[in-house]
């Protein structure tokens, strides 16, 4: 019979299908006759060397083995596998755990069908998607993928035998689909980066015992889903931007034994009814907006452990129903508003550990019938107002490791028995009022690691029998009125690590013993009034790091000796009374970090050995007597930041070598005797913030070079011998925010450029002999500036972008004064909405004041006088609510002064020299006096008198002059001790 084609095709058909369907799932070819051949396959396919084919199959790391000698679990952690798993492990007939987990594989080949798999670990790999065929494994319960980059939201769906999957710690986005796989009981998915609002469908998982979507993006309100969930025992939803309150369906899950939501956005009461939360143990709730009180229904959950309620908007006081929870072991109610006192009957506790109830509002004292609690461990109370005297009952607590009762108003002396405690690690009892000596009975205290007493009144001195302690590591006396010598007992202490006496009355020398320390990391005894020299003994504290000495009346020379230390890192020994060179053999230190050497009497020149300081930072030598010139080795500084040589008597010129110190932010070297030109090279120093260079001798031009400086902050040059014009190159300093040029011979017209410097908020150019008229775009200056504050402190910290300066407490001013500036006040003075100090005193400025310097609102000092201004005062001038100084005197001003309360009030000097009339003034106004005099023609010197009032003038611009840059020295002086105690003596926070 003839065939169809049908027929002929059909046969042909199948064959390519079968074949199709059977390359999906991944098969071994090899005929395998037993485990250990699957293993030596495995073994050559993934190069595992640990699996050697002579020895004992049953002793190869990673096998478990039956009683039968079947394998049944492969536990190849760590076994820097890397690629595709083959799909070999499947010819296992008897395996049923799999761990890969913590290697780098890529995928796992899964066969079309496996009944014996019951857990995969393919945790801490790097599998970008799910394995295939994750279904066909029929007997799978536990599958941990979490630690990889998988990114897909929703889930494949999985054997109906799947209990435990954990997806957590991977890139997952979006909002996320359970899938079908609605019968799973732990489900975890954090450290992702899930958003949306929470699956609905979370609620219909009725075996759900375990859900944790902790660390991820969902938002809404956590919404009332939970009703079905009645096996839930563990959740955790902390770390996301859940709002609204905790619905009525979660709180009244009776096997719920666990509940993290911290750091979340929920808000509203804490709503909490009889029979909610059975079974809790612990109820998470931190850093949310919960407010309104604690309801004392939270006192009848029998179970709980654990309450953690820190950082919420709670208030009102403490409920006294708490007490009843006679299995808490943990209380935090830290960073709330709560008040009152804490409730007696909280001494009722039976198991509490650790109660946490700093930063709140707390009053009263301290509850006698705390020192019931046998097993309390740890007491924090920190930060409220509490008062009264520390209870002496509080020595009963045993078990008492921490106390801290730091930032309250706790008065009277240390009780004596609080030396009984027998497991005190740490006390502080900062910032209170306490008064009296410092207990010798502390001394008995032989597990004591830390000591706080910092900011009280303590009196009198430091016990000798603190020497005895066996365990201490830290000693902070600082900020009390303790006086007497230092002990020498004190270097018995084997582990002390920093000592901290700053800010008392020790007198005397430092004990030589001290130098028999073998851990002692930190030493700070400044501002005291300790004498002597530096005992040489000091140079075998092997370990030592920082050494503060400052403010204090230490004399004779540095010692040599020190250059043994060789991890310090921080030398403060500013405001003494050293003398002498400084010695060279410092330049031997491998860790210094920062020096600081200013106000002593130090002579001679800077060692040029201190170049081989590779570590160093900042090196401070202000206000001593250095002379000579600046060693040019010190180019070769690798690392330093601030260089401080100011008010010295250094001479010589600025090295050139110093324009390869890439990292140098600030040059401080005014006030000295230096000279030459200024080194174009410095423009190579790119990070540089601030560059003074004034009260010199410094000569020539100002390089245009120095317009490379795009982060330069401030640029003082005041008091020197520069001449020339300012460079137009300038203008690329984006950052410049001071520019003091006063008292040099700069000349040329005031450049037309200068609002090109968007950040500049205060100029002075007084003392100079600039010419011409003022430019006209000198309207658009101060745009981007904040105003001055005088309430808010000039303060200097450090960043990872460098120095910057925060609030910086300064005035928006242009100095123009003692030039020859020449024509009218451009009408654009006006717009300097935030110009705050105005001087063009002492030009030749003529023409009327212009009716817009009213405009100028923030105006508070203008000076014009000595000019050749005519015309009446403005009575705009009058709307200048913040003007406190006005000085037009000199002048041919007529008319009227406009009536302001400001102005009337001020000195009658400071319009002398016109022919004005009215308050301040003594002579009243005719009914004519608004009508112009007999004005001065343009042009046409002042008189006689005028001219010679010019010249007996100059001196008190110069002064004027003077008070601005000492006004701004004084502020960054206070920015340099600032800098002293926030980034450049490093002590640590209390």
């Amino acid at each position: 019979m003839a065939m169809s084609l049908a027929d002929l095709l059909l046969p042909l058909f199948l064959i390519v299908f079968l074949t199709r369907s059977r390359s999906q799932c991944p098969t071994n070819p090899s005929a395998i006759v037993n485990d250990t051949q699957v293993l030596l396959s495995l073994r050559d396919r993934l190069g595992i060397k640990v699996w050697n084919e002579t020895a004992n199959p049953r002793a190869w790391r990673g096998v478990e083995w039956s009683s039968d000698n079947q394998v049944e679990g492969l536990a190849l952690s760590r076994y820097n596998l890397s690629g595709v798993f083959p799909a070999t492990w499947a010819e296992l007939p008897s395996l049923a755990r799999l761990d890969l987990s913590q290697n780098g594989l890529s995928s796992l080949e899964v066969p079309c069908k496996n009944t014996q798999l019951n857990l995969l670990n393919l945790s801490s790999n790097s599998l970008q998607e799910f394995p295939g065929n994750l279904s066909s494994l029929e007997s799978l319960e536990s599958l941990d993928l979490s630690g990889n980059f998988l990114t897909v939201a929703r889930l494949p769906k999985f054997s109906l035998t799947l209990r435990s999957l954990n997806l957590s710690i991977n890139n997952l986005t979006g909002s996320f689909s359970i899938g079908g796989n609605l019968g799973l009981e732990a489900l975890e998915l954090s450290h992702n980066g899930l958003s949306g609002s929470i699956p609905e469908t979370f609620g219909e998982m009725t075996n759900l015992t375990r859900l944790d979507i902790s660390y991820n993006r969902f938002r809404g309100d956590l919404p009332d889903i939970w009703s079905k969930n009645l096996e839930l025992r563990y959740m955790r939803i902390s770390e996301n931007s859940l709002q609204g309150g905790l619905p009525p369906s979660l709180r009244r899950l009776r096997k719920l034994s666990e509940l993290h939501a911290a750091y979340n956005s929920l808000s509203g009461p804490l709503e909490l009814e009889d029979g909610d939360f059975a079974s809790i143990e612990v109820l998470n709730l931190g850093v949310n907006w919960f407010s309104r009180t604690i309801p004392a229904t939270l006192g009848g959950l029998r179970n709980i452990r654990e309450i953690w309620l820190y950082s919420n908007n709670l208030t009102g006081t403490i409920p006294g129903e708490l007490s009843k929870l006679s299995h808490l072991q943990l209380l935090v109610l830290t960073g709330n508003r709560f008040s009152g006192a804490i409730p007696p009957e909280l001494g009722n506790w039976s198991n509490i550990r650790e109660i946490w109830l700093d930063s709140n509002n707390l009053t009263g004292t301290i509850p006698g019938e705390l020192s019931k609690l046998s097993h309390l461990q740890k007491l924090v109370l920190r930060g409220n107002r509490f008062s009264g005297a520390i209870p002496g009952e509080l020595s009963k607590l045993s078990h008492l490791q921490l106390l801290v009762l730091t930032g309250n108003r706790f008065s009277g002396a240390i009780p004596p028995e609080l030396g009984n405690w027998s497991n005190i690690r740490e006390i502080w009892l900062g910032s209170n009022n306490l008064t009296g000596t410092i207990p010798g009975e502390l001394s008995k205290l032989s597990h004591l690691q830390l000591l706080v007493l910092t900011g009280n009144r303590f009196s009198g001195a430091i016990p000798p029998e603190l020497g005895n302690w066996s365990n201490i590591r830290e000693i902070w006396l600082d900020s009390n009125n303790l006086t007497g010598t230092i002990p020498g007992e004190l270097s018995k202490l084997s582990h002390l690590q920093l000592l901290v006496l700053t800010g008392n009355r020790f007198s005397g020398a430092i004990p030589p013993e001290l130098g028999n320390w073998s851990n002692i990391r930190e030493i700070w005894l400044d501002s005291n009034n300790l004498t002597g020299t530096i005992p040489g003994e000091l140079s075998k504290l092997s370990h030592l790091q920082k050494l503060v000495l400052r403010g204090n009346r230490f004399s004779g020379a540095i010692p040599g000796e020190l250059s043994k230390l060789s991890h310090l890192q921080l030398l403060v020994l500013t405001g003494n009374r050293f003398s002498g060179a400084i010695p060279p053999e410092l330049g031997n230190w491998s860790n210094i970090r920062e020096i600081w050497l200013g106000s002593n009497n130090l002579t001679g020149t800077i060692p040029g050995e201190l170049s081989k300081l590779s570590h160093l930072q900042l090196l401070v030598l202000t206000g001593n007597r250095f002379s000579g010139a600046i060693p040019p080795e010190l180019g070769n500084w690798s690392n330093i930041r601030e260089i401080w040589l100011d008010s010295n008597y250094l001479t010589g010129t600025i090295p050139g070598e110093l324009s390869k110190l890439s990292h140098l932010q600030m040059l401080v070297l005014n006030r000295n005797d230096m000279g030459g030109e200024l080194p174009s090279g410095l423009s190579n120093c790119t990070e540089l913030v601030s560059l003074w260079l004034d009260q010199n001798k410094f000569s020539g031009n100002l390089p245009d070079s120095f317009g490379n400086l795009s982060r330069l902050f401030l640029l003082s040059l005041y008091s020197n011998d520069l001449v020339g014009s300012i460079p137009a190159m300038l203008q690329n300093m984006s950052a410049l925010q001071f520019l003091f040029l006063s008292n040099n011979s700069f000349s040329g017209s005031i450049p037309d450029w200068l609002p090109r410097l968007t950040n500049l908020r205060a100029m002075d150019f007084s003392v100079n002999r600039f010419s011409g008229e003022m430019p006209e775009s000198i309207g658009r200056l101060f745009a981007n500036v904040q105003l001055y504050n005088k309430n808010k402190r000039s303060v200097m910290i450090q960043t990872g972008q460098g120095l910057v300066y925060n609030s910086f407490a300064f005035p928006t001013y242009i100095n123009f004064s003692f030039n020859q500036l020449t024509g009218s006040i451009p009408a654009a003075i006006g717009d300097l909405y935030k110009l705050q100090v105005l001087d063009l005193s002492h030009n030749q400025l003529t023409g009327p004041i212009p009716e817009s310097l009213g405009k100028a609102r923030n105006l508070s000092d203008v000076a014009l006088a000595s000019n050749r201004l005519n015309g009446s005062i403005p009575s705009s001038v009058a709307d200048l609510s913040f003007l406190t100084f006005f000085d037009v005197s000199n002048n041919s001003l007529v008319g009227r002064i406009p009536d302001s309360p400001q102005l009337s009030s001020m000195d009658a000097a400071l319009f002398a020299g016109n022919q004005l009339c009215g308050l301040p003034l003594t002579n009243t106004c005719s009914s004519t006096a608004m009508l112009p005099h007999k004005l001065r023609t343009e042009g046409q010197g002042g008189s006689e008198q005028d001219q010679t009032e010019v010249i007996t003038l100059v001196s008190v611009a110069i002064f004027v002059a003077a008070f601005f840059n000492a006004f701004f020295w004084t502020y960054f002086a206070a920015n340099h001790r600032a800098h002293s105690q926030l980034c450049g003596c490093w002590q640590s926070n209390l």
